[in-house]
């Protein structure tokens, strides 16, 4: 039974020490003279700092004769807080005042059949007068 111990003992420790010399190094592929994770093709858009960001972003999708919206607008909240500037979006339907809004997202409902030109501006409570304005168009079939 000792002889099977020391045996064992042994070969396990030639297995282990044997494994160390052959640990694969990391490949890393050169591009000229710097290395680089990847290459980017086209421009990613992204929120930068300076004032060349888009202050107010507008999402739709149309579905059926529903349009659901979702803005984001830098600087303005929807939110009942103090020291924010709490905004509402007025939308006009092909030029015609529809609603004011105090959402950030919404749905325009029961738009007929047709091509309808979307208009949203943002004004503040403490200001009646349009800070920023979004225009658009939708088709509903």
């Amino acid at each position: 039974m000792k002889m099977f111990i020391y045996v064992f003992t042994i070969c396990l420790a030639v297995a282990i020490s044997g494994c160390k010399k052959d640990i694969p190094k990391p490949e890393t592929k050169i591009i000229g003279e710097t290395a680089s994770l990847y290459t980017v093709s086209h421009d990613i858009p992204v929120f930068k700092t300076n004032s060349s960001k888009e202050e107010f972003f507008v999402k739709h999708k149309v579905e059926g004769g529903n349009v659901m919206i979702e803005c984001i607008i830098q600087g303005i909240t929807f939110r009942d807080t103090a020291g924010n500037n709490k905004g509402k979006i007025i939308l006009y339907v092909d030029g015609k005042k529809e609603e004011e809004i105090s959402s950030a997202a919404f749905i325009v409902k029961g738009l007929l059949p047709g091509t309808h030109r979307l208009t949203l501006e943002v004004t503040t409570e403490e200001s009646s007068s349009v800070i920023m304005k979004k225009e658009f168009d939708v088709t509903i079939r």
